[in-house]
């Protein structure tokens, strides 16, 4: 996944023979007009709107004195993320604008966020699970944003007892909260498709997989925090060690849980 800008100041053609290699989304931030085409498909994007190239499509765009962001995605992490919606069914996605404007302004919301906790946090170039929290964050924008096959999929529930498998996804959470794991990963380990083991987690737990997930990893970190000295570690380093990535919420959430703020038990 990578996140870029691009700026021109004269008019400009491009042909993309071959299409890229994976899932781009084009947002206009500032300047005159953008026209893309693929085969038939015209669009022309005006300031504040954005649109998905999906992979391997040859396309052409016209390109005027404007900035745009491009972002990048991998399509398999974005199977991995549809198949929570879609059991193991392969996503398809296709060349669009956003479902509704209020999508179009949550993705762009979306992005500017995970900008920001990029550029403005270091802390995240060693944290593997906070990237992989953004990457997740992303992922489901997509998902929840553009057209896909997703949107459509009917809600299924698990009606089998489950004791077994959810105590084998608990056990594997248990061990491997540390990790970067995924509801792939969970419901792997359960022996159960992921919207399976997301029917039995509401059926015996009433919560999700990666709710669940999220209240072992803040557990941890107030655990952590717990036995911490004062001024070996930073309330912002253990966050961003369990995979929390925007400080203000973490916060919080944990003081809901705990009753007082991550920086006065790191001092207590």
């Amino acid at each position: 996944m990578t996140f870029g800008t691009m700026s021109h100041s004269m008019p400009t053609e491009v042909d993309v023979f071959d299409g890229l290699r994976d899932i781009s989304v084009v947002e206009h931030r500032d300047g005159d007009a953008l026209r893309l085409s693929i085969g038939t498909d015209q669009v022309s994007l005006r300031e504040g709107e954005c649109f998905l190239l999906p992979p391997d499509h040859a396309h052409q765009a016209a390109l005027d004195a404007l900035g745009i962001a491009v972002t990048t995605i991998s399509m398999k992490a974005l199977q991995s993320a549809a198949a929570a919606r879609i059991d193991h069914e392969p996503v398809e996605i296709n060349f669009s604008r956003p479902v509704t404007p209020a999508a179009g302004r949550h993705w762009s919301q979306t992005i500017r966020y995970v900008e920001g906790v990029i550029r403005n946090s270091p802390l995240l170039v060693s944290a593997p699970l906070a990237r992989r929290e953004l990457g997740w964050l992303v992922d489901s924008a997509v998902l929840a944003c553009f057209p896909n096959s997703t949107l459509d999929a009917e809600t299924a529930s698990y009606r089998g007892d489950t004791p077994q498998p959810l105590r084998r996804a608990l056990a594997f959470i248990d061990e491997y909260a540390g990790d970067p794991i995924t509801l792939d990963d969970i419901a792997t380990a359960a022996r159960l498709s992921p919207r399976g083991l997301q029917a039995a987690f509401r059926r015996h737990l009433d919560t999700t997989p990666l709710a669940y997930l999220r209240g072992v990893r803040m557990e941890r970190a107030h655990r952590d925090l717990q036995s911490a000295a004062p001024g070996d570690v930073s309330v912002a380093a253990l966050a961003a060690k369990w995979g929390f990535t925007h400080l203000g919420r973490f916060a919080v959430e944990y003081r809901r849980r705990f009753g007082a703020p991550p920086s006065q038990t790191l001092r207590g």
